[in-house]
């Protein structure tokens, strides 16, 4: 008999079973929730360009493209964003990045309530861009 608290899969054989517990699976599912970040760490630590994507952006909206305030990027998934010109009033909230579809998804702040997307992309000035809206773009500054 098996407890309530476990999961059977059935292998190649008919008469084998593997019993997974749910405490290990409760234990991978929070490790690979954590492994992004760690892993971004890791790489930018070896030099890899693939998160480039990390520094200060100004945030340029409409068909003027008026800059309406600017935010920096964080290797540990953390986003400070400001909306004045006061350089010391940040707003800080967390971010994750899908290195697969190379897109940030905003887990909280402003971008979040403002349903912001995160698709990042080369600009035509050969810059990188994070599509926020269909009219709201990040152009990386440094």
């Amino acid at each position: 008999m098996i407890a309530s608290n476990q999961f059977v899969t059935a292998q190649a054989k008919p008469t084998a079973t593997k019993v997974v517990t749910t405490s290990a699976l409760v234990k991978a599912t929070t490790q690979k929730a954590i492994l992004p970040q760690v892993e971004i760490a890791q790489q930018i630590a070896q030099g890899q360009s693939e998160f480039a994507f990390l520094g200060t952006y100004n945030i340029l909206a409409g068909v003027q493209k008026t800059k309406v305030g600017h935010f920096i990027l964080q290797k540990d998934g953390v986003y400070k964003v400001t909306v004045n010109s006061d350089e010391d009033s940040y707003a800080q909230s967390s971010y994750e990045y899908n290195p697969s579809t190379k897109t940030l998804k905003w887990t909280g702040g402003l971008f979040l309530s403002n349903q912001y997307g995160g698709q990042i992309i080369k600009g035509n000035n050969s810059k990188l861009r994070i599509q926020l809206s269909k009219s709201t773009y990040a152009e990386k500054i440094d």
